[in-house]
């Protein structure tokens, strides 16, 4: 985003936010907020590679679909993990549609489907399966939260995925006060969206290395039932 972009964005969502009683005080940076936002540099064989194979029932179109992709693969290069994502068939698709997604999955390999709605009342974005290794994200809690407060759209799906498979491989009690990891986004953590964005910290960064390290065994048939819609 532009600063331009920027500047728009944290005004509408003060203006958004204080509409609704909240107070935006600003508060001096802890040490445990600095953890999240430090650059952290990784050579290329440093990095570590997992593929998110795409399950796009939303239909989503490709730009918004890109730039979501770019700010999810920068989430994770900061955490030392290179991200590669796959087009991969709906339902009953014919996979030959799809020459960029596997036939098999091994652990590294993670699932994530957007559908158009919740099928629940929940009233967040995204829910994570962790032993199925499958995220699902709800473009209209995305949309939701887009239009109240008029956060740039792909911001907002790049974090929520970032975080769903985030615990996809630090486990489900994987909450962090503070980061992408953080279970509510409050006012702040979406001015953090607006700006720099939110990042996994050193101790996150260093269990998703090890976890993806460990998920590395032979490959298994790839089960497109797992991922049809109930």
């Amino acid at each position: 985003m532009s600063r331009n972009s920027n500047f728009s964005c944290i005004l509408n969502l003060l203006l958004s936010l204080s509409l609704q009683g909240l107070a935006l005080a600003s508060s001096p940076n802890t040490g445990q907020d600095s953890q999240y936002q430090r650059e952290t540099s990784y050579s290329p064989e440093q990095r570590i590679v997992v593929t998110v194979l795409l399950h796009n029932y939303a239909h989503l179109p490709s730009q918004i679909l890109t730039e979501a992709e770019d700010r999810v693969s920068l989430i994770f290069r900061k955490a030392g993990v290179e991200v590669s994502f796959a087009d991969c068939p709906l339902n009953d698709e014919d996979p030959a549609l799809y020459p960029g997604c596997p036939e098999v999955v091994d652990g590294t390999q993670l699932f994530l489907r957007i559908f158009p709605t919740t099928a629940t009342k929940m009233d967040h974005g995204g829910e994570s399966f962790v032993a199925a290794r499958i995220a699902n994200i709800f473009w209209n809690r995305v949309e939701e939260q887009t239009r109240r407060l008029n956060v740039h759209a792909p911001r907002i799906l790049a974090h929520a995925v970032a975080h769903e498979l985030g615990h996809l491989l630090l486990g489900s009690n994987s909450h962090s006060p503070t980061g992408i990891m953080t279970a509510h986004w409050e006012a702040q953590v979406l001015v953090r969206i607006c700006q720099d964005g939110l990042f996994f910290n050193s101790q996150q960064s260093e269990l998703i290395r090890a976890e993806i390290r460990r998920r590395r065994c032979p490959q298994i048939p790839f089960q497109n039932a797992l991922l049809t819609p109930q």
